[in-house]
């Protein structure tokens, strides 16, 4: 299960402080002045991959109490997915702290739709005596993460696509799929159009693709294009004189790219 803290700018500071127009500050007690309740963030975005992800949320107040503070937290009717997508923890601000944090778990990647958005809107359940310092809605749109290891790689040419080769590298920087220069005949009239179609097994990749002459897919007249593509994830393109060589990490499979140091 992965956890993501979400973090934003302390509001803390817009009670400390009120200047009258004959220059008397008034200071807000911290434990007696008004009290403001909210969110620091009031939207994020989640992907959610097949163990699940936990994001938390943090809530700040204007004033501290001396015992812990417990508020309730409603999932708002315009919210999309079903209560199955997600479950969340209690809203807790310790005693003696302005800084309270809660835990929203999205952990239903079996039934959620491949390419939906789906939106699940917390709203702060706060008395009409309470304030808001912050937000008191937050907005989480979260997706599936798509999981692709089959790979389709198209090259539209130009006229020398005798010059074009590539290679596919994994973490180690073995070769694991190639074609060589000459693999692809040349075209006459240019335009020609060359599928490959391969699967990867999980892990981390380096996609290079390589013209012997230099000017990329380009012959002057005729200008071709490459696309690497897995299921609706675009890996790689490139169109026109992209030069000797044009180069793309990516993963395939259930692998985070944070975890492959591109």
């Amino acid at each position: 299960m992965k956890k993501i803290k979400l973090f934003a700018i302390s509001m803390i500071g817009m009670m400390m402080l009120v200047t009258s127009c004959d220059n008397n500050e008034v200071i807000y007690d911290p434990l007696t002045g008004p009290t403001g309740i909210g969110f620091t963030i009031s939207s994020t975005s989640v992907v959610v991959p097949s163990e699940g992800v936990t994001v938390t949320l943090t809530v700040q107040s204007t004033t501290v109490s001396s015992s812990a503070r417990e508020f309730n937290v409603a999932v708002d009717p315009a919210s999309t997915g079903t209560s199955a997508d997600y479950s969340l923890s209690s809203l807790t601000i310790p005693a003696n702290s302005h800084e309270g944090s809660m835990d929203v778990t999205f952990d239903n990647y079996d039934n959620l739709e491949d390419l939906i958005t789906f939106k699940l809107i917390l709203n702060l359940d706060l008395d009409a005596s309470t304030g808001v310092t912050g937000f008191k809605t937050v907005t989480f749109n979260y997706v599936k993460k798509v999981i692709c290891n089959d790979f389709k790689l198209t090259l539209i040419e130009d006229v020398y696509a005798d010059e074009r080769s590539w290679e596919i590298t994994d973490a180690t920087g073995a070769v694991v799929l190639s074609r060589p220069i000459g693999y692809y005949p040349r075209q006459p009239s240019g335009g020609g159009t060359f599928v490959e179609e391969f699967s990867l097994p999980d892990g981390c990749y380096t996609f290079t693709i390589m013209d012997s002459f230099g000017d990329g897919q380009f012959d002057g007249n005729t200008s071709g294009g490459y696309f690497l593509d897995c299921s609706v994830i675009s890996v790689a393109s490139g169109a026109g004189n992209w030069g000797a060589d044009d180069v793309h990490n990516f993963i395939s499979g259930d692998v985070d790219i944070e975890d492959c140091g591109f």
